[in-house]
């Protein structure tokens, strides 16, 4: 598994208020696997999408007295449904960026030696 961070805003209505606010969610992906030939059972087996699982995210919910809690797990719920949902394409192209980006930094310092 690999960590990555994406970023991100949240916007909804509060006693008639549009607010938007920014977030940077940490994520972890595990690779997926594409649909493989099962050699001893003859036949394919269906592959799967790669796991993208919420670690963290920032700002937290800030203090809403005896509702820190809840209110922190529900900014977490909604990171989680987000990466999820309408985040996972998205939270995808961050993993080959980043896993593009290593590659050509190895590639480098390989050249250096």
């Amino acid at each position: 598994m690999s960590q990555h961070k994406i970023s991100t805003t949240r916007s909804g209505t509060y006693n008639g208020m549009d607010w938007d606010a920014d977030y940077e969610i940490t994520f972890t992906c595990g690779e997926g696997s594409p649909d493989y030939w099962n050699k001893a059972g003859g036949h394919w087996e269906q592959g799967w999408s790669p796991e993208v699982e919420f670690v963290s995210i920032t700002p937290d919910a800030g203090d809403h007295g005896a509702f820190t809690d809840l209110a922190q797990k529900g900014l977490e719920d909604w990171a989680s449904d987000w990466l999820q949902g309408d985040g996972y394409d998205a939270a995808l192209e961050v993993v080959a960026s980043d896993n593009e980006a290593a590659r050509e930094y190895a590639a480098e310092l390989r050249a250096d030696r």
